[in-house]
């Protein structure tokens, strides 16, 4: 196969799906949970992917090559293609801003590349002065961000949206539900002024507070304090050898 080409983001130019893992002192977050979501996407888009072991055995190689403190490793399969990198990743030690994007987005239940349509959403967000926006689908049901699931606090519980509103299933979202409790249900964006607290949930920020919706401060005490240890204790990483 030629040598492999690579887009500004640092995708394949070419297309298929693809896992984003933290990493600590080269030490994979859920990594089991991630290659399962990898595996049902490949079945369903007929992607093959190389067997368990040689991908375990490449994941060491390159995490041993590309020693990071934190970092993100990146995993990528597509049709006569398996790519792994592992870079540094820098914390996110500040709240989240978020607005609304003013058009309806279509999600999807698999984490594809090429990935221009998400890095073109998060650029529009930070042209106006935030860090990502919040999509919403055709029945102006709330959905996810470019790159995260939401959690929100409304009338006293922390609610997601259902993967049928149109969202990428995230592993993280997977340990909210599984063991922190956070119930899902479909949000309407007329909920959004009840919206005591959030989080934006995903592999590399785990569990990212969020200071504003848009002009709205949200709150961050105790509610949030709480959970978000909660994912994080959930969210702690295994060697892979």
């Amino acid at each position: 196969m030629s040598a492999l080409e690579f887009d500004p983001h640092g995708f394949p130019k070419s297309s298929g799906i693809f896992e984003t893992i933290k990493t600590v002192e080269g030490a994979p977050i859920a990594l089991g949970r991630h290659m399962r979501r990898a595996l049902e996407s490949a079945l369903a888009l007929e992607i093959s992917i190389p067997d368990e072991e040689f991908i375990r055995t490449e994941m060491v190689r390159v995490l041993n090559e590309n020693p990071h403190s934190v970092g993100r490793l990146r995993i990528c399969f597509g049709q006569n293609l398996f790519h792994i990198t592992h870079d540094a990743y820098v914390e996110q030690t500040e709240p989240a801003t978020v607005n609304f994007y003013s058009q309806t987005v279509i999600g999807s239940i698999h984490k594809t590349f090429p990935y221009d349509d998400r890095f073109a959403l998060i650029k529009a967000a930070n042209d106006e002065g935030f860090h990502e926006s919040i999509l919403f689908n055709d029945k102006n049901e709330i959905t996810e961000t470019a790159t995260a699931n939401l959690a929100m606090l409304l009338s006293g519980e922390w609610v997601t949206p259902p993967i049928s509103a149109g969202i990428l299933p995230g592993v993280v979202r997977a340990i909210a539900i599984e063991e922190c409790e956070v119930k899902v249900r479909n949000i309407h964006v007329s909920e959004i002024p009840e919206v005591e607290s959030a989080f934006l949930l995903s592999s590399l920020r785990i569990a990212q507070p969020v200071s504003h919706i848009g002009d709205m401060k949200l709150k961050m005490g105790d509610a949030s304090r709480a959970l978000g240890s909660q994912i994080r204790a959930h969210s702690q990483p295994l060697s892979v050898g």
